[in-house]
């Protein structure tokens, strides 16, 4: 996994992307918010987004990614729908015992004609990542990963009712700093989709230019339907000091 900027080669480039008239006129709502405007509508459409995970709170995150207008994702799971995945808003009964990676796919493309969409390669170049996977070890990596490659990313970890979200801004404390291990039970389907669509806003926040927190990153924990945000801090002595 490779990190590109914008203008950078192997993608559109926020600065070399000009919104054609199909775009402006799908997201003239989003071009007339304060803080967004046509240049974070046109960083949404340059961004190459590797999202890990596509069960139950990844669904959902792919799905709000894809509506918002992000241009390319890959999608990276190596699992087969099941019935847990009945939540996860991208797959139907038909979808059972077919490999998620490709199922996902189909459902974007249904969803959204104007996202590109394809399996994450590990020599692909990307802008961000996003993390939803349910496998806590899966996420853990994923965002390690991430953070070696200096790629901005957000993980999304869903944990019964409720879960935690962990935007990492280039620079910002990595998601061990902000991390709280402990228990962890296969999450609710409603919960599971609160914290997919959380760790996605705050994913195009990040891709917009809109950064939250100040750009130091930041910690959203869901309880009982309630988010509540905090800065994240450094580890003394954490190795993610001198990564970017």
């Amino acid at each position: 996994m490779r990190r590109v900027g914008a203008g950078a080669p192997g993608g559109r480039g926020a600065d070399g992307v000009t919104l054609t008239d199909p775009e402006k006129a799908r997201f003239a709502r989003a071009i007339q918010l304060p803080g967004l405007g046509a240049e974070g509508v046109e960083a949404l459409r340059a961004a190459r987004v590797h999202v890990v995970g596509a069960g139950v709170t990844a669904g959902p995150a792919i799905l709000f990614l894809a509506q918002t207008g992000v241009g390319t994702l890959f999608l990276d799971d190596g699992g087969d729908v099941s019935n847990a995945d009945a939540g996860a808003w991208l797959y139907t009964q038909r979808d059972l015992g077919q490999q998620r990676l490709f199922a996902a796919m189909e459902a974007v493309r249904a969803a959204s004609g104007l996202v590109e969409v394809r399996p994450f390669a590990s020599d692909t170049i990307v802008s961000a990542t996003l993390v939803c996977s349910d496998d806590e070890t899966v996420a853990r990596r994923a965002a390690e990963q991430a953070r070696r490659a200096g790629v901005p990313h957000v993980v999304g970890l869903a944990n019964g009712e409720g879960g935690e979200v962990v935007d990492v801004p280039s620079g910002a404390p990595c998601f061990r700093c902000a991390h709280a291990p402990g228990a962890r039970v296969f999450p609710r389907r409603g919960a599971a989709a609160a914290v997919g669509t959380l760790a996605a806003l705050e994913l195009v926040l990040l891709l917009a230019r809109v950064v939250p927190g100040g750009g130091g990153g930041r910690r959203i924990d869901l309880v009982e339907g309630t988010p509540t945000a905090r800065p994240t801090e450094r580890i003394p002595g954490c190795d993610c000091y001198n990564v970017y």
